[in-house]
C-alpha cells in the first residue's frame, strides 16, 4: 500500500518539476557511485525465469522457472541485506526408470547479502549471496499416469550470483522513467543439504534471468525531495 501511494504521488509530482536527484549524495556525476545517506527499505520481485539444470543428468535436465520476492535494506555502505521467499512448480514429462512423469513443488525462504561493486547513475553491478531453507515435494507417476508415491524432503540451498541492472534516464524530463530498468542475473545454486528421493533429482544448477526492475530507492529519494519542497512552501506561507 505504501509503495503504491509513493509511486502514484511520484508520478503526479514529477509532472510539476520535481528535480532529478540521485541518492542525495550531493553529486550527479554518472562516473561516481551513488550512496544513500541512511538505510533505505527495499522490496522487489525476483523471478529467475530461466534456471538451468546439469545437462548431464538424464532427469530434470530441462529449465525450471523460479518465482519469488525479497525485502530488506540498502545500507550507506552500498550493501543490501534482507530476506526472500521463492517457489516453483515443475512438471517433467520424461519417461525414466518405469516412470511416466514427475512433479516437483518446492518453496524456501532465504537470507541474503548483496554487496555492490558499482552503483552508478545508469547501471549497477552487485553479487547477491543467499542461503535458505525449505521443502520439496516429489510426486511420481507410473506409465498409466497414476501416482505411485510421494516424497517430501528438506533442502538448504546456497546461491552465489552476479547481477547487472540497467537504469533508464529521465527522458524529456519525465522523472518516473528513471525508476525503471532491466536486471540481468546469473549464478549457481548448490544445496548444502538435500534429502532427494533419488540421486538424479538434485536441485543444484546454473541459472540466469532477464527481467524488468523497479528501483524503489529512486522513488523514495524523489518522494523525499517533494516532501522537503512542500514543507518549504508551507513555511513560506506561514511567514
Amino acid at each position: 500500500m505504501i509503495r503504491s501511494v509513493l509511486v502514484l504521488s511520484g508520478c503526479l509530482l514529477s509532472l510539476f518539476g520535481v528535480p532529478e536527484q540521485g541518492m542525495a549524495q550531493g553529486s550527479a556525476d554518472s562516473s561516481k557511485n551513488e550512496r544513500p545517506q541512511k538505510a533505505r527499505f527495499i522490496a522487489e520481485l525476483d523471478q529467475r525465469f530461466f534456471y538451468f539444470k546439469d545437462r548431464r543428468q538424464p532427469l530434470f535436465s530441462n529449465s525450471t522457472n523460479v518465482w519469488g520476492g525479497r525485502a530488506g535494506f540498502l545500507l550507506p555502505s552500498n550493501i543490501k541485506v534482507g530476506a526472500g521467499y521463492y517457489f516453483s512448480n515443475h512438471d517433467v514429462d520424461e519417461p525414466w526408470d518405469g516412470l511416466q512423469s514427475i512433479r516437483r513443488r518446492f518453496h524456501y525462504g532465504t537470507a541474503y547479502v548483496e554487496p555492490y561493486f558499482y552503483r552508478r547513475k545508469y547501471w549497477e553491478l552487485s553479487a547477491p549471496i543467499e542461503v535458505g531453507i525449505g521443502s520439496v515435494t516429489y510426486q511420481f507417476f507410473g506409465e498409466d499416469d497414476t501416482p505411485t508415491r510421494t516424497a517430501r524432503t528438506t533442502i538448504v540451498p546456497l546461491s552465489v550470483g552476479v547481477s547487472v541492472s540497467l537504469k533508464s534516464p529521465a527522458f524529456f524530463g519525465f522523472k518516473p522513467l528513471r525508476w525503471f530498468g532491466v536486471n540481468l542475473i546469473t549464478g549457481y545454486r548448490y544445496t548444502l543439504y538435500d534429502e532427494a528421493p533419488t540421486q538424479l533429482t538434485t536441485l543444484n544448477g546454473l541459472y540466469y534471468s532477464i527481467s524488468p526492475a523497479i528501483f524503489l530507492d529512486r522513488i523514495y529519494a524523489d518522494y523525499e525531495v517533494w516532501r522537503k519542497k512542500q514543507r518549504q512552501k508551507k513555511a513560506k506561507r506561514a511567514n
